[in-house]
């Protein structure tokens, strides 16, 4: 009984990103009812709110981590920041605290009035982080770098990061594609409520530059659920489970195989190509991700680990 417990709980922690995932999402809105604050020109951000794990990850990048005063409570990475005040959400921030921690700059992944009218009340800069694409991400690698005076560590940055997804690219090049199912959430317990990454992600484009195809790369929708049936008339030949900071025991590796197992003849079952990624950062679109980008290649890959 304690096992199985300890298996759930585990199990359980596979739904729990989607509030990190999703929430800039869903709280998308073109009707903001107030207006962004802009640093003025020369104008450098000393203290920062970042509610986004992906643009704390950017600021420390740029070497501005101690400029960082509070973080979302979905903050991960680096380990330095974990100590910082936490300010909640993207749904349940904490406004008194923002206010107690006298930012000149909020960033912002996703939007939420409440935020931005405080923000706007006390004069107080605004940046939205719209990381949805690998190329979202390089323009906030550049906005961030200006807003911090860090323009040449962000250009530096900036090509660093290309470099590293050109040499994936070339490295993949020529090769058969695999077709691949992601899924970035799911019932723990059983396949259902699968989501997974549709046209235009960063998931998507994830999937392309590590030489395989997104088999639900058609649809229009960015992370839309699919149903079991819709994944065997897909017939994926390779499934990527993406489970930040699940501890992936044995014993919990062969609970969810044994779910795929019972779906029926899928060549990534039959063929033994299903895998767990469980990085803590596997759904962040930073400039890490490309570690992220270079790990499913090899799974798709394997013939080019070797490579430099």
């Amino acid at each position: 009984m304690q096992r199985r417990g300890c298996l759930t709980r585990r199990l359980a922690a596979l739904t729990l990103h989607v509030a990190i995932f999703f929430s800039p999402i869903l709280a998308a809105s073109d009707d903001v009812r107030t207006k962004s604050i802009e640093l003025g020109n020369n104008t450098v951000a000393e203290r920062i709110i970042t509610i986004a794990p992906n643009s704390a990850e950017i600021i420390c990048a740029l070497g501005a981590c101690d400029r960082i005063v509070g973080v979302s409570k979905f903050c991960v990475y680096p380990p330095k920041l974990q100590q910082r005040p936490r300010v909640g959400g993207l749904f349940d921030p904490d406004l008194e605290r923002i206010i107690a921690l006298r930012p000149d700059l909020v960033v912002l992944r996703g939007r939420n009035d409440s935020v931005e009218q405080l923000c706007h009340r006390r004069n107080i800069a605004v940046y939205h982080d719209r990381t949805e694409t690998l190329g979202d991400v390089e323009t906030c690698i550049t906005d961030l770098g200006q807003r911090l005076g860090r323009v040449d560590k962000a250009a530096k940055l900036l090509e660093q990061f290309r470099r590293r997804l050109d040499a994936v690219r070339k490295r993949n090049a020529g090769r058969p594609r695999p077709r691949v199912l992601l899924t970035v959430s799911r019932q723990p317990d059983r396949l259902a409520n699968v989501l997974t990454a549709g046209k235009g992600t960063f998931l998507d484009e994830m999937l392309k530059i590590a030489g395989g195809i997104n088999v639900f790369g058609h649809l229009d929708m960015a992370y839309p659920q699919i149903s079991v049936e819709a994944i065997i008339a897909r017939r994926p030949d390779v499934i990527i489970e993406l489970i930040p900071e699940v501890k992936l025991t044995p014993a919990l590796k062969q609970q969810m195989l044994g779910q795929w197992k019972k779906v029926g003849s899928i060549p990534a079952v039959t063929e033994g190509r299903v895998f767990f990624v469980t990085d803590n950062h596997c759904l962040i679109p930073s400039p890490r991700y490309v570690d992220i980008i270079e790990k499913v290649s090899r799974l798709l890959h394997p013939e080019t680990d070797g490579d430099p």
